[in-house]
């Protein structure tokens, strides 16, 4: 068998045959110098900075009980806001007297206004919630907080999530729906949205006019109102059972997933409801509220190690560790406040707690004595090593 190689092929075969050679030459002619900057570590630090520095810049009433933010840059600390995807939230950490106080807020504004150096959260006022109130009560245009970067499990993914959603919405839950609606309608995001949003009265519906506006840009954000307390035409009357998510499942045997964020009596409510559905769990996506432990009205001495430094505080027994850690303004990692991130995971060196169902520590951290602060009460006098923020 005769094989004729062209002049031009013999020439590409000796440069492979000198490849190793002329490699290994290159790199001893180079000169060694390490990089100064690696220009992954800006988009790390873009998608993930360790703290953003904000201010506020606009407020809004949205009803009796029911406030937004608009939250900016401080401008010096922060220069711009992490881009995220629709439906995360954001940890918020704000300077109350000499306490530092936290909470999670779903973000209600579309990611194209973060490329604008904005962020909108949507705070509805909790029975007892010390945040909540404060920020509806005293916050004013111009205070300074500081967050955490966007993060959150309710977010539309197109390999996990089917092309056809169905967002069950109560209260303030219906905020990440927002977002998501927005960034269909901006062309960030592309699948069907169909809210159902459960309302006592339709005077109780947050960012109503906002949410009919994005209905009348696209064809695939709809929204329902199912309402409990009075009839209203066009929404359909009572709550959010099977009989009425099944009136808006898409036709043809379509896959579909269920997103759901609300209050826990919602959630617990949807538990037999979404049985009757029959859907893979694969497809549902859910993002609680924290729940509270009517645990006893002790008060317990924690000894805090902190770094290099220690701290003795006082902590109820009604109260997170959390909770008691930021009352004393000892400002540690968090960002969930349902035990889910593992942002503030801690060791306990002495002492014991108590969870609630939802929060229950995993076996492995009872075996090896981490707890998660933000949802653990003391049931003790306790020794614990934190992480500073």
């Amino acid at each position: 068998m005769k094989v004729k190689v062209s002049f031009i092929g013999l020439m590409d075969m000796l440069k492979f045959k000198n490849l190793k050679r002329d490699r290994l030459e290159a790199i001893r002619s180079t000169e060694i110098k390490p990089l100064k900057h690696y220009p992954v570590n800006d988009l790390a630090d873009y998608y993930h900075p360790l703290k953003q520095y904000l201010k506020i810049a606009e407020i809004k009433e949205e009803n009796k009980d029911t406030k937004s933010f608009v939250l900016v840059p401080d401008g010096e600390k922060s220069k711009k806001l992490a881009f995220f995807k629709a439906g995360s939230y954001i940890s918020l950490y704000f300077k109350v007297g000499d306490s530092i106080a936290s909470r999670a807020y779903a973000i209600s504004s579309s990611p194209k206004e973060a490329l604008e150096g904005k962020y909108r959260i949507t705070i509805k006022r909790k029975v007892g919630g010390f945040l909540s109130s404060y920020m509806l009560d005293h916050a004013k245009v111009g205070d300074e907080l500081f967050s955490t970067d966007p993060a959150g499990f309710l977010t539309y993914n197109s390999i996990r999530d089917a092309k056809n959603v169905i967002a069950l919405a109560g209260g303030t839950g219906i905020t990440p729906f927002i977002s998501m609606a927005n960034a269909i309608k901006d062309g960030i995001e592309d699948f069907n949205l169909t809210i159902l949003y459960g309302v006592n009265k339709l005077e109780d519906a947050i960012l109503k006019d906002e949410l009919e506006s994005i209905e009348k840009a696209t064809n695939k954000v709809k929204v329902i109102y199912v309402i409990k307390d009075e009839e209203v035409k066009g929404a359909e009357k009572g709550l959010l059972t099977y009989e009425t998510i099944k009136k808006y499942l898409p036709s043809n045997d379509e896959k579909y997933s269920i997103f759901i964020s609300g209050p826990n009596a919602m959630f617990d409510f949807l538990e037999g409801e979404l049985k009757k559905l029959n859907i893979e769990n694969k497809f549902i996506r859910k993002e609680k509220s924290p729940e509270t432990l009517n645990a006893g009205d002790k008060v317990f001495d924690i000894l805090v190690h902190m770094e290099d430094e220690t701290f003795t505080i006082k902590a109820k027994q009604d109260e997170t560790v959390l909770n008691a850690l930021e009352r004393s303004g000892i400002v540690i990692r968090s960002k969930c406040h349902l035990g889910g991130c593992g942002f503030c995971r801690s060791r306990i060196l002495k002492g014991e707690i108590a969870t609630t169902k939802l929060n229950s520590q995993a076996e492995i951290d009872k075996k090896l004595h981490f707890f998660h602060p933000c949802c653990s009460y003391p049931m003790s006098d306790m020794e614990i090593e934190v992480y500073k923020y």
